[in-house]
């Protein structure tokens, strides 16, 4: 009689363990690793939206609408994401295990993305124009110009420090520049700077984005305007840079597009006005083919109906 107790005993203790096993084992739309790669782009979503719309208490339900396309990716909705979160998040030691995951994964792609910014921005440090010291302008000197050659298609950004010693009596004083293709039959010129004749320190500075067309600039400053009497100057300048800095290549595609240099457009808008006048032509020509023709027609008409004289 005991040992039948005993059997019975442990058959109920056995079926207690299995629904507790399988109550334990409730399954969930997302495994461990689903639900971490899961967490993972969503984190990821919510820095572009820090990004671009901004993250605030006030919008969250205009971002769920961005993590629909997450939940996608996955197969799932937010009931489902609402499920998976209150099956790990009950299992409180699981749940900080995953978020460690999360965490370095998170880290991982920080550290990488950094690499390729740092390397990109590296470039930046280059100054392409070769190592002046202060460049000195007097009345023998007036204008000072730079030449840079082997230059690669990119936005290109100048700057540089002007002050006169007195006040320069100079005519529409300037920076101009201009770039250059290898043949030198292209020229793009970049927007003149007005540089001021007080004896005030200014900073003067540009941006200009050059196709693949291009490879020299010139640069010449102070520029002014030519007087049969030459001007008594006396200043400096330094702190002259150029760089090319890192642009993604959608803003890249962007100024490209929009970079038509005006001898191109000039002879493309040519060409056009060439073509349409040509059409214009032959539709006079057939018109007037047309016109001819119809006269004799007409003639021989009139002809066939004027009655004989007698």
């Amino acid at each position: 009689m005991k040992k039948l107790f005993d059997i019975k005993g442990m058959w109920i203790l056995g079926s207690v363990l299995l629904i507790f096993i399988a109550c334990s084992q409730k399954k969930v739309p997302l495994n461990q690793q689903q639900f971490i790669a899961l967490l993972i782009d969503m984190h990821v979503a919510d820095g572009t939206l820090a990004q671009t719309k901004g993250y605030s208490a006030e919008n969250e339900k205009k971002n769920y609408a961005y993590y629909n396309s997450v939940f996608r990716k996955y197969g799932i909705d937010r009931a489902e994401f609402d499920s998976c979160m209150r099956y790990y998040s009950a299992q409180t030691a699981l749940f900080s295990k995953l978020y460690d995951v999360v965490i370095d994964s998170l880290n991982k792609r920080l550290t990488d993305k950094n690499r390729v910014l740092n390397e990109l921005r590296s470039r930046d440090s280059v100054n392409y124009f070769p190592r002046l010291d202060t460049i000195v302008l007097d009345t023998a000197h007036p204008v000072f110009t730079i030449v840079v050659d082997s230059l690669q298609a990119g936005l290109y950004r100048f700057a540089t420090t002007i002050k006169f010693d007195t006040l320069d009596k100079g005519k529409n004083n300037r920076i101009t520049a201009f770039f250059l293709t290898p043949d030198d039959k292209d020229t793009l010129h970049v927007r003149e700077i007005k540089v001021l004749s007080d004896t005030l320190q200014h900073l003067y500075n540009w941006s200009q984005y050059i196709d693949s067309s291009y490879n020299r600039l010139v640069v010449k400053m102070v520029d002014t305007d030519k007087s049969k009497k030459q001007h008594f100057r006396k200043g400096r300048i330094w702190g002259t840079t150029l760089y090319r800095p890192y642009i993604s290549s959608k803003t890249e595609q962007r100024l490209n597009k929009s970079a038509v240099r005006p001898e191109r457009a000039i002879i493309e808008e040519r060409a056009s006005e060439f073509r349409r006048n040509i059409e214009l032509t032959t539709e006079q020509t057939a018109v007037t083919e047309a016109e001819q023709e119809a006269v004799p027609i007409q003639k021989n008409t009139e002809t066939k109906q004027t009655p004989k004289k007698k």
